[in-house]
């Protein structure tokens, strides 16, 4: 077994360097002035009126505040131009899709089909792309996942992904090989539809700009930042915030007057006074960063959250960890004028390490004075109802605010299949992060159940037949998948297809404080519990409340998600009809934990139930090259079974010598 420090995979092969050829680099150029909002697609959407949408990513490394943005910041026009990546106004490499970060915006209506021509222009790394969000029913092959769905593209290739845009909601596109996505390769993916009334009534606009990215970004690559925290024991601290690519991290000294310094500019949103308007927020991040959202002077009327719609709820704030999206409307009934949308860290951008904060400017149109004032952390911390909290067991002080979990919302889409039934199968899963000095590093490793996961070589779903028992592992890994208590392996649970199934998700990490966002792929689920315990939290203790049915649950109109946190100290119970056969990854979307193993498999249904691989797919698996087996398969050379004879002659002679020797 081999044991990696990342134990992800591999970001680099060493098969010398792949330069752009003349036509892609013309291509790419294209591509960076391509609007968004142009693409054919981008429409009113009316039932049963679908598109086919195509789009072309060229993936690559570049630099923020390259030349491409000229004299940027001090000429604001300068920071747009085509190939500018602001990313705060700090030099730093980037991975991009067409030399952008956030990248293209894939903007959509629900059973369009969405056709993404994706090219690896990296000269050193792996690359597949994640669709976060979209279900592909009979489409699992498109899911992204790198060694459980497909296999990566190496440099140079190219990979057509196809899928229906379902379900609709609020999702992103990301990269999901190592630190791809928090160095920059990700963007917004929203899959509109006609919608209902009892949705379409509580705004006026849907505006496509009001889609909000929060990105955690630091001012050096994450996988330059956080690997030495795994060999040493370190501690993960924050940096800032991006808002659509944009926030004032950089400080720039004026050519021309020596006292005059400026910063990158924030982003800006823009509504109409008396209107009501629909934002959809996207937060995602490489280490335990989930961030409070808030707006000076403002409530938030929350609709949705991911792929599903919940009873309307004013609050006065939020909070997001990685993975998740929201809904919310803003009823523009203040003074004409700006306001700060405040987003306040917590984790390991709260306050006992860095205090990481961010702004951006709500402006209501014909106001030109932005705030004067200098915003401070602190402010971010709102009173009143608050959505979605985290670190509720220690690490926060509630006392002037009324807690919503998720688990007390009610869901307001009708559900085809029911979930209120006694569970086929139950799961029950330990969250921790543990310290394993016999390792290469002693971390803390996060892992589900004691296991750090790891990829296969191959593809799980379309090289399934290579799978035996003593490739993946499940709860009680063998002595080959560990050295000493340190257990690496492809950690996978099998699942019957069409079963009700019932995931127990346990957290006792008490000393790390971090409430893990743990999403699946290929489904949504129903949170139909959530809770604290405390310090005497334990999986077996949660087991025995839960099979004695002392945890109430929401069996009807529970809320719908594929990304959620799990509480420190705590638990969340997840329920879900399998019904998409495949093998889907089941991980934390931190990406630092997602890369130290804290991930699974859920293979759903037997191989003979899932899709046809089609034909021609890509594979991939071992290149070691063994001349003699090559030889056995080659019928031109009779005599080989004799070189064979004659080899292994040779090489038990070679040991009864050594042999003799030592006695």
């Amino acid at each position: 077994m081999c044991f990696t420090k990342f134990l992800f995979l591999s970001c680099f092969i060493f098969t010398g360097s792949a330069l752009l050829s003349v036509d892609t680099t013309k291509r790419q150029r294209q591509l960076t002035v391509d609007s968004d909002f142009s693409h054919p697609c981008v429409r009113e959407c009316i039932y049963g009126a679908n598109m086919v949408c195509y789009y072309t990513f060229i993936v690559d490394w570049y630099t923020s505040m390259s030349v491409q943005c000229g004299d940027c910041p001090f000429n604001t026009t300068a920071c747009s131009n085509p190939g500018c990546i602001v990313g705060g106004g700090i030099v730093r490499p980037v991975i991009s899709a067409n030399r952008r970060t956030p990248g293209p915006a894939i903007l959509v209506c629900e059973n369009d089909t969405v056709i993404v021509d994706v090219t690896n222009a990296m000269d050193k790394e792996l690359l597949t792309i994640h669709w976060h969000g979209v279900h592909q029913v009979g489409s699992p092959f498109m899911d992204g996942g790198p060694y459980v769905t497909q296999c990566p593209l190496t440099p140079g290739d190219s990979f057509r992904y196809q899928f229906l845009a379902s379900p609709h909601g609020t999702h992103m596109w990301h990269g999901h090989v190592g630190y791809h996505d928090s160095s920059g390769l990700f963007g917004p993916l929203v899959v509109r539809r006609q919608e209902p009334d009892y949705i379409s009534s509580l705004y006026d606009y849907d505006l496509l700009e009001h889609t909000i990215t929060i990105w955690h970004w630091y001012n050096l690559t994450d996988a330059s930042i956080l690997p030495p925290v795994l060999d040493t024991y370190g501690g993960v601290y924050g940096y800032g915030l991006l808002v659509n690519g944009h926030a004032p991290f950089g400080r720039f000294r004026s050519k021309t007057n020596s006292s005059e310094v400026i910063s990158t500019a924030r982003a800006k949103f823009f509504v109409q006074q008396g209107k009501r308007y629909r934002f959809r927020l996207i937060v995602n991040s490489a280490i335990y960063c989930p961030v409070q959202v808030s707006i000076d002077n403002h409530t938030l009327l929350m609709i949705s959250s991911d792929t599903n719609s919940f009873q309307p709820l004013e609050v006065d704030s939020l909070m997001v960890n990685a993975g998740e999206r929201f809904s919310f409307v803003l009823k523009a009934n203040q003074t004409p004028g700006c306001y700060w949308m405040r987003l306040r860290g917590l984790g390991d951008c709260g306050p006992k390490k860095s205090s990481t904060h961010g702004e951006v400017f709500v402006c209501y149109n014909g106001a030109t004075t932005e705030p004067s004032d200098i915003p401070t952390y602190d402010e971010g911390r709102r009173s009143g109802k608050i959505l979605n909290p985290v670190q509720v067991f220690k690490g926060e002080d509630y006392s002037n605010n009324e807690l919503i979990l998720l688990s007390n919302l009610t869901g307001m889409d009708p559900e085809k299949y029911g979930y209120n039934g006694t569970p086929d199968t139950t799961i029950y899963i330990q969250q921790h992060a543990q310290l394993y000095f016999e390792a290469d590093a002693p971390g803390p490793w996060q892992q589900f159940n004691n296991i750090t996961f790891e990829f296969t070589p191959f593809s799980m779903l379309t090289q399934r037949e290579m799978l035996s028992a003593s490739v993946v592992c499940d709860d009680v890994p063998d002595s080959r998948h560990c050295i000493g208590t340190f257990c690496v392996c492809p950690y996978t649970k099998k699942v019957p297809l069409y079963a009700l199934v019932e995931i127990v998700l346990v957290d006792i990490s008490v000393f790390r404080e971090q409430d893990h966002p743990i999403h699946m792929h290929g489904y949504k689920f129903h949170v139909v519990a959530m809770g604290t315990i405390g310090d005497n939290v334990s999986l077996d203790y949660v087991r025995d409340l839960n099979e004695r049915h002392l945890i109430p649950k929401k069996l009807i109109n529970a809320p719908a998600k594929d990304t959620i946190s799990v509480p420190n100290a705590g638990y969340t119970i997840l329920r879900f009809r399998a019904n998409n056969p495949g093998f889907w990854l089941f991980h934390c979307h931190v990406t630092n934990h997602m890369v130290l193993g804290m991930a699974m498999v859920l293979q759903v249904g037997e191989y003979h139930e899932m899709p046809d691989t089609p034909p021609n797919f890509p594979t991939c698996g071992n290149s070691l090259y063994d001349p003699i087996a090559q030889e056995l398969r080659n019928p031109l050379h009779s005599d080989i079974g004799d070189i064979v004879v004659h080899s292994n002659i040779i090489s038990m002679l070679a040991t009864c010598i050594t042999i003799l020797f030592y006695l």
